[in-house]
């Protein structure tokens, strides 16, 4: 089973896009809304995946794996390169 954690923000159109990919693929993700903390989640992963200068949402982690934003998420699907990391 998948484990996809997706930070968002509550006006985000590009959360909205990432979770209505989701959604398509009928894959099961947990969201966490970064309203109220959205710097320390910004430092947080930053630390946490060696990717300094995180600033946006969303911020997707398919299987302990750092994705990025929506465009990543977009590209890894049209390359057909999301099916490898979701069958790891």
């Amino acid at each position: 089973m998948n484990k996809i954690t997706i930070y968002t923000s509550t006006a985000c159109p590009y959360c909205i896009k990432a979770k209505k990919l989701f959604k398509m693929l009928n894959l099961d993700y947990e969201e966490i809304n970064s309203d109220e903390n959205f710097d320390e989640m910004c430092e947080n992963l930053s630390k946490q995946y060696n990717r300094p200068g995180i600033s946006t949402v969303p911020q997707i982690i398919i299987n302990g794996n750092y994705v990025g934003g929506y465009d990543d998420l977009e590209h890894l699907y049209k390359t057909k390169k999301l099916d490898e990391i979701l069958n790891k």
